[in-house]
């Protein structure tokens, strides 16, 4: 409903109506739509970290590949799902006064990161610098990324999902680059 209608056209009575339930059958759940909102948000989480962490999982012992592969579901979520990667992160939702179970699905999407780079840095593949400026710098870039891209900035490069992946991994590299171990003797 939210990609369709947005957290506008969202509310409780909607929500009963598509369900098929009376209209006071979700407030047995939610005390209110930012309640609701809440816990819509806490499944996007969810989710968004369990697509990013089966993506990483196809290139075990290799960080490298992992961080690639995480980032480009990234991406492609925000892409497919633009009204939902603004609930998530647009501001929507006050994560300081947010719900602990919402909270610690965010925290766990940002887990994930701190733990493919801390396997990076473990192996020698990455720089070893304080993990969360690592996690951090580069989360900010693949979300710019996602943003541009879902808000229709780089309709000529990323016209198609291929396009999209293409251009996801040419910035992760680009990101990578700056969070890789210098080789020996390249300073």
């Amino acid at each position: 409903m939210i990609e369709e209608k947005g957290l506008d056209g969202l509310s409780l009575r909607e929500v009963a109506r598509a369900a098929g339930v009376s209209h006071t059958a979700p407030y047995r759940h939610f005390r209110d739509k930012a309640d609701l909102i809440a816990a819509i948000a806490q499944k996007g989480f969810e989710q968004l970290t369990a697509d990013a962490t089966a993506a990483a999982g196809c290139h075990a012992k290799n960080p490298h590949e992992q961080f690639v592969a995480a980032s480009v579901q990234y991406i492609l979520f925000g892409v497919r799902q633009p009204r939902m990667a603004h609930l998530l992160f647009g501001g929507v939702i006050n994560m300081k006064t947010a719900p602990r179970s919402l909270k610690a699905a965010s925290w766990a999407a940002f887990q994930l990161v701190e733990t493919i780079i801390d396997s990076g840095k473990e192996s020698g593949v990455f720089r070893d610098r304080d993990t969360m400026e690592l996690a951090v710098a580069t989360w900010s870039g693949i979300h710019g990324l996602a943003q541009l891209i879902s808000g229709g900035y780089l309709t000529r490069l990323a016209a198609t999902e291929r396009q999209v992946e293409t251009l996801g991994k040419m910035v992760c590299e680009l990101l990578l680059s700056g969070i890789l171990k210098p080789e020996q003797g390249s300073g």
